[in-house]
């Protein structure tokens, strides 16, 4: 469980790098995007992890923060599948890409991305701050060499 924690919000870009596109922006749309996944990962973590663990306090404010984003999701989703066309019922690796990576002219015009973008670096920071601990829980630090900022 704490694997997986570590590799979901490791691999969700927006959440430990903050420079991995040209228009910071659109990192908004792929915050709410990734939320879901990261939401489920630190869920599990927290139902499943001893609650005497020393890093659960992080673990349980990084999973309010992220939940903030995930909360919006259904709403970017209704978004990104009306602004492209996309049938809501989709699953396929396209259409999940038009709703992951979205410009920022597109991000900034949805009616939610001013909450989003107040949201997301309060996410961001905290799961900064719990990535460490779920490495040195785990043994290993799956982002050494990625660089992660």
């Amino acid at each position: 469980m704490a694997w997986r924690a570590q590799f979901d919000v490791a691999t969700r870009a927006p959440f430990l790098s903050s420079t991995h596109t040209a228009d910071p922006d659109s990192r908004v749309g792929e915050a709410v995007y990734d939320s879901e996944a990261v939401t489920e990962a630190l869920r599990e973590l927290a139902n499943g992890i001893n609650p005497n663990r020393r890093f659960v306090p992080m673990l349980i404010e990084a999973a309010a923060a992220v939940t903030r984003l995930a909360e919006m999701r259904s709403s970017w989703i209704d978004y990104c599948n009306e602004c492209s066309g996309l049938d809501p019922a989709a699953t396929d690796a396209h259409s999940e890409m038009s709703r992951q990576y979205v410009s920022g002219n597109a991000v900034r015009a949805w009616p939610g991305f001013a909450a989003a973008q107040a949201a997301l670096e309060p996410a961001a920071q905290a799961l900064r701050k719990l990535q460490p601990e779920l490495a040195d829980f785990c043994g290993s630090d799956i982002t050494a060499g990625r660089g992660a900022t």
